[in-house]
C-alpha cells in the first residue's frame, strides 16, 4: 500500500491525525474521484473550521453553497466547462463573497464581539463605517470579497486533506452561469470551487515547485533570501 494510502487508512481508522506540514507537502489536485461518499460529519468540520479564517474587520465576507446531490453536482458541471471532477466528487462547494450578507451582518459581528470583551458598544457604528468606507473606497468591493474568500478556501482545502480527502480547487466555471443555476446573489462574488472527496488511483506524482530562493527575498524584492531551504 502506499504511503499516502496507509496514512489516510489511519486517519479514518481514528487513530492520528495528519501534521499540518506533510497535508501541505503532500496535497495533489485531483482530477478524478471515487464514488465514496463524504459524512456529513466531516464536511460540517470542513466547513466550520473555514469559517474560522481571519478577514478585515473581523467581517467574514464568505458564504458556502455545498453541493451534494448527483443531479445538482451534474448542473454545476455544466457549468464548469463540463470537468468530469465536479460530478464525480462527493461534494463540491461554491465559495462565495457576498456584499450585501457582508454589510447586513457587521453589526451582529461586532455586537458578538462586544460580548466577547472587544471594543465598546457605543463605537460600533463609527468603526463599521470606516470599514465600509475603507472597502469601497481604498480597495474595492471585488478585490475584498476575492482575498478574503480565499483565505476560508485555503483553510478548508486544508482541513480536508488532513481528514484523509482529497481536493481539487477551480477556478473553471462561468461565474453567472453558477450565480443563475444556484441563485446565488447578483452582487455576490463566484470566488472558486472544491470538489472534495476520494481520488482514484494512481497517485498524481509531486510536479516540484519553484526553489525558495527563487521565490523570497530579503527585505526588499530582488534581494536574495539566504535561509536554508527546507
Amino acid at each position: 500500500m502506499e504511503k499516502r494510502a496507509q496514512r489516510i487508512q489511519t486517519i479514518k481508522e481514528g487513530r492520528s491525525h495528519r501534521d499540518l506540514s506533510e497535508v501541505i507537502q503532500e496535497r495533489r489536485a485531483t482530477n478524478h474521484f471515487t464514488d465514496e461518499e463524504i459524512p456529513t460529519a466531516d464536511l460540517s468540520k470542513i466547513l466550520h473550521f473555514a469559517g474560522q479564517a481571519p478577514s478585515g474587520y473581523n467581517l467574514q465576507p464568505w458564504r458556502f453553497v455545498v453541493v451534494q446531490k448527483s443531479e445538482n453536482r451534474k448542473r454545476l458541471q455544466a457549468v464548469a466547462f463540463d470537468q468530469e471532477k465536479v460530478s464525480e466528487a462527493s461534494a463540491v462547494v461554491i465559495f462565495i463573497g457576498a456584499r450585501q450578507q457582508t454589510q447586513d451582518s457587521a453589526k451582529k459581528i461586532f455586537e458578538d464581539g462586544n460580548r466577547r470583551g472587544l471594543g465598546k458598544p457605543e463605537n460600533n457604528d463609527q468603526i463599521i463605517k470606516g470599514a465600509m468606507d475603507f472597502i469601497s473606497g481604498s480597495v474595492g468591493w471585488q478585490p475584498w470579497l476575492n482575498r478574503h474568500t480565499m483565505i476560508a478556501f485555503s483553510f478548508a482545502m486544508l482541513m480536508a486533506e488532513s481528514l484523509g480527502y482529497d481536493t481539487a480547487p477551480m477556478e473553471g466555471f462561468d461565474p453567472a452561469a453558477v450565480k443563475r443555476e444556484f441563485k446565488i446573489p447578483e452582487d455576490a462574488e463566484v470566488v472558486a470551487l472544491l470538489a472534495i472527496g476520494r481520488a482514484k488511483p494512481p497517485e498524481k506524482k509531486y510536479p516540484g515547485r519553484l526553489a525558495l530562493n527563487e521565490i523570497a527575498f530579503s527585505e526588499t524584492y530582488g534581494q536574495p533570501w539566504t535561509g536554508e531551504e527546507i
